[in-house]
């Protein structure tokens, strides 16, 4: 005997924040809080402390199941932004029970020593918006 699997559907909306490190680099994941949850992200915006017209801000760039830049492929990459000071990208990007958003926070390309470093400390933010599937069965 077989029982009718339903989704019950309620708003995603969770905001994080990372301290850049002394690379310039910070991470923030943000994932299904149980088996029986997914998602559907349909916007993330970043921003950072900085200044407006700061010189050099980071690089945001949104991937799943992977916490490090050097590891994205055409297959985890949702995309990236020349500017993480305040920025919102758009589109689905599917969670799953077993999946890991995340929104890595680097120098943009080309970026010189000193510049690395003035993103030292700074602080990045993101906020998820979408849609939270759970089931019920």
């Amino acid at each position: 005997m077989s029982f009718p699997v339903t989704e019950t559907e309620g708003q995603l909306r969770y905001a994080s924040s990372v301290k850049l490190d002394a690379t310039g680099q910070g991470v923030l994941t943000f994932d299904p809080a149980s088996a029986r949850e997914r998602w559907e992200v349909t916007s993330v915006i970043v921003s950072t402390n900085q200044a407006a017209d700061a010189v050099v801000v980071p690089v945001a760039t949104i991937a799943k199941n992977t916490t490090q830049v050097s590891e994205l492929s055409q297959g985890n990459s949702s995309g990236a932004s020349w500017s993480g000071n305040l920025d919102v990208f758009a589109g689905q990007v599917d969670i799953s029970p077993a999946d890991y958003l995340s929104v890595l926070f680097s120098p943009p390309p080309g970026s010189t020593a000193g510049q690395i470093a003035a993103l030292a400390g700074v602080i990045a933010y993101a906020t998820i918006t979408g849609a939270r599937f759970t089931r019920r069965g």
